[in-house]
């Protein structure tokens, strides 16, 4: 059986080095056959890489996924670290780029994606607005608006991760080799992910930069697909999305916190049952 260890939101630059330390010590002595580093791992680039040292000696393999802070420009370009120099950091790191890997073990298959928002998990709550008016006032609820310059909107970013995401899941469905996939994302893919304050207009109108409602129910009717994991807000969840002919799908928010953080462990037994 393996053990599958996932963490998220670190933030090296504002959560110290001795913090991570500290987790990456914990992690450590769980024993895990992978650990899944879920995006936000650093404030620039130079804290991204110093961030993975951290964690590069840890037992089994890593694999690594980005957030939206990794993209912050901090005097490079959004587009560069995406295409190239976030992805070699990883490998030069000697960690798996998740984003189009696959990891495997005995019956068990882990996939993952930063996916984007599209705007879709803003609270019901919020009068609709169109997705130009939710790109024309990101500015105010997100600063990914003037420190993210990559050439995709929103929607265009969140369309590409999603079908390359789907179509790992397409192959594995048709793998005889794999019984169950555990998905994990930066951005949360369910509405019981959010974390909605009722009555809160603006938390709830920002709470449309926090989610891809839409790439959930696209992986919904994947049999195999088994759990979610996911980051991003910062505040832990966890619950179960109902599904059609189908056992209920566990997911999560991993509570990782500036200062704080913190990780979730999954065993593939359970994952297999």
């Amino acid at each position: 059986m393996a053990r599958i260890i996932a963490t998220s939101d670190l933030h090296l630059g504002i959560t110290t080095e001795e913090e991570l330390r500290a987790l990456a010590e914990r992690i450590a002595a769980e024993q895990p056959d992978l650990t899944v580093l879920a995006g936000d791992i650093g404030e620039g680039l130079a804290n991204v890489r110093d961030c993975l040292r951290l964690f590069e000696h840890l037992p089994g393999q890593v694999a690594v996924l980005m957030g939206n802070h990794d993209l912050w420009k901090h005097g490079l370009d959004s587009q560069d670290l995406w295409d190239r120099l976030l992805p070699e950091a990883v490998r030069d790191a000697g960690m798996i780029w998740l984003e189009d890997a696959t990891w495997r073990r005995d019956g068990l298959a882990v996939v993952g994606s930063m996916a984007w928002y599209d705007y879709t998990a803003v609270d019901p709550i919020v009068p609709p607005h169109t997705a130009e008016w939710f790109a024309e006032y990101k500015a105010q609820y997100n600063p990914d608006a003037y420190l993210i310059n990559w050439k995709w909107t929103d929607l265009e970013m969140a369309r590409m991760l999603g079908d390359a995401l789907v179509e790992r899941m397409r192959a594995l469905e048709d793998d005889p080799d794999v019984a169950a996939v555990l998905v994990v994302t930066h951005v949360p893919m369910y509405r019981v992910q959010m974390f909605y304050k009722p009555g809160d207009l603006r938390w709830g109108t920002g709470s449309a930069y926090f989610g891809n409602m839409t790439l959930g129910e696209r992986l919904l009717p994947m049999r195999k697909l088994r759990h979610v994991i996911s980051g991003h807000t910062h505040i832990g969840r966890e619950g179960v999305v109902e599904r059609p002919d189908q056992p209920p799908l566990p997911v999560w928010v991993i509570p990782s916190d500036y200062h704080t953080p913190v990780y979730l462990t999954v065993e593939s037994g359970d994952l297999l049952a």
